[in-house]
């Protein structure tokens, strides 16, 4: 009797799983499976250090050397795991390291060499008022051709000169760049600012989508640097302090007490990570005067090396979301699935009721996304969002490596690698919808699940669109490298060492280089912004 009834509740338990499995669909009433605890998703620190490729890890280890004058005498791995995208830091190289870096009169050559235009073309220049919120001076107009002699006049203007895009006309700025480019696996841009002395107010606060370094090359400028008050990082087009809107350092509904306080001199480097507001001067904060010691009076030059990340969409937040996007409404003509993909791979057109759920999903991603970033809370109905920190996180350099090396496949089977960030993806997704209040959405998403086995080939599509403007900036920087050296040779005079440690190109070996094509690389592709519009109008989230 006792084995009977053992029989019958194994075959009554064996029906109901199978009813269970057949009923199984992308209703709104899912067969809910088993999964694993949101907080499993968070990936350790040692995980996302060591989560890269070795043919990555080697790239990196060697670009590593080349970018510590950045790292204020930490080791790459303690950066990164101390203050990238987390905490400013002051680093001082020395002088002569900047120097050879940089000179001032380069920009002269610059403009007599190459076709630069204000607020247009390649090396995009433009002129701004000191603390108006980065407007720019009307009398210098859009599309006019740069004078030689513009920083002169800019200073006697009292205004401050801005160059874009100096990596391409810089050997020295262009080498530095492409080891930045190889550390951090993310595209990198080097402006150049030129301030007359003595500015009580350079610029006033401001906030950046990007993580800068500031290389001070010339002359001093002093530096406030304050966390944000709310929600880290920010989204690109809601940034604050900037299209004329001039901010107080003492708000603080936006702002927290500065966390450093520095005036920079030749030589010296300062992190300011993503979103971290920061206001400038080239006058001494206590007497007006102008600062630098020995160097008062002298104009700043800086040099900042922006590291893009939101400004090329390169976010937890977009991958996952152009990713449902792109489920939720397939292209017409969708690319083949990856060859290194499981032989079981799902076909590539979701079912209906798959499709409704990932649209769901991404309007819950788009409200956490500008939960905390000055968007009604009334609208959203949301509060402070730690999920919404999360997504707005830069994608890990271990899946931004550039398409040179074998790329880390989400889709790849049981790489150990794509396991951890699978898990970190499906995480944020159930945290996401969780958040927003939708459990029943929550429930797709776990490793093995049908719609997490036809999101994957999506996401690794996605992403390696992602990665198009690191490897661009890479084959850039090696052909502007390549035709300098180039030209060097040809060059009669070649380059001489200067006085002060730089290098002087000769004119014509300059010219030799055609910049507009150079330039054009970056530009060649443009897969990495999304399909849809929506994605860049956040105030239609909520």
């Amino acid at each position: 009797l006792v084995a009977e009834a053992i029989d019958r509740l194994a075959r009554h338990f064996a029906a109901a799983l199978l009813a269970g499995l057949a009923c199984y669909s992308w209703q709104a009433e899912p067969f809910v499976w088993p999964s694993p605890a949101s907080s499993e998703h968070v990936a350790s620190l040692a995980d996302r250090l060591s989560a890269e490729s070795p043919a990555a890890e080697e790239s990196a280890a060697a670009a590593c050397d080349a970018v510590r004058p950045l790292l204020g005498g930490l080791s790459c791995r303690s950066f990164l795991s101390d203050h990238w995208e987390v905490a400013p830091l002051l680093s001082r190289p020395g002088a002569a390291w900047a120097r050879a870096l940089f000179s001032l009169r380069d920009v002269e050559r610059m403009a007599r060499l190459w076709p630069l235009r204000f607020l247009r073309n390649h090396g995009t220049a433009v002129v701004h008022t000191p603390g108006s919120g980065f407007l720019a001076d009307p009398r210098w107009e859009r599309g006019a051709a740069v004078p030689p002699d513009i920083v002169e006049v800019a200073l006697a203007a009292e205004r401050t000169f801005v160059l874009h895009n100096l990596e391409v006309y810089s050997p020295p700025v262009a080498a530095f760049t492409r080891s930045v480019v190889a550390f951090f696996h993310a595209y990198t841009q080097v402006n150049l600012y030129v301030s007359p002395a003595g500015l009580e107010v350079a610029t006033s606060p401001h906030q950046d989508a990007h993580s800068v370094f500031i290389v001070q090359a010339r002359g001093c400028k002093r530096w406030s640097v304050h966390p944000p008050a709310r929600g880290n990082w920010t989204l690109r087009s809601l940034q604050r302090g900037k299209a004329g809107e001039v901010l107080s350092p003492s708000d603080g509904s936006l702002m927290q007490p500065p966390s450093i306080e520095a005036t920079l001199t030749p030589g010296d480097v300062l992190y300011v990570p993503r979103a971290f507001f920061h206001a400038t001067a080239t006058a001494d904060a206590a007497t007006g005067d102008s600062c630098g010691g020995a160097d008062a009076g002298d104009p700043s030059a800086a040099l900042t090396i922006s590291v893009l990340s939101e400004d090329v969409f390169a976010t937890w937040f977009y991958l996952l979301g152009e990713a449902l996007d792109e489920l939720a409404n397939p292209p017409p003509n969708p690319p083949p699935n990856p060859p290194t993909a499981p032989p079981t791979a799902p076909p590539t057109a979701p079912p209906a009721e798959l499709r409704g759920a990932a649209a769901r999903l991404v309007s819950a991603l788009r409200r956490l996304a500008v939960a905390q970033l000055g968007i009604e809370q009334s609208h959203t109905g949301l509060s402070a969002s730690r999920v919404g920190d999360q997504l707005r996180e830069a994608l890990p350099r271990a899946l931004m490596a550039p398409e040179g090396t074998p790329p880390i496949l989400l889709a790849a089977g049981s790489d150990p690698r794509a396991l951890l960030w699978r898990r970190h993806a499906l995480g944020l997704l159930r945290s996401a919808a969780e958040e927003a209040g939708q459990p029943r959405l929550a429930s797709l998403w776990w490793d093995g699940s049908p719609a997490a086995a036809l999101l994957w080939p999506v996401l690794d599509e996605v992403l390696r669109r992602k990665r198009v403007p690191g490897s661009l900036k890479l084959e850039q920087l090696d052909t502007f490298l390549r035709e300098a050296a180039a030209a060097r040779g040809r060059s009669p005079a070649g380059a001489a060492d200067t006085a002060d440690g730089g290098v002087e190109w000769g004119d014509e070996a300059l010219r030799r280089i055609d910049i507009d094509a150079v330039f054009k690389i970056e530009k060649r592709d443009k897969a990495h912004l999304p399909r849809d519009r929506a994605w860049f109008r956040p105030a239609e989230w909520t």
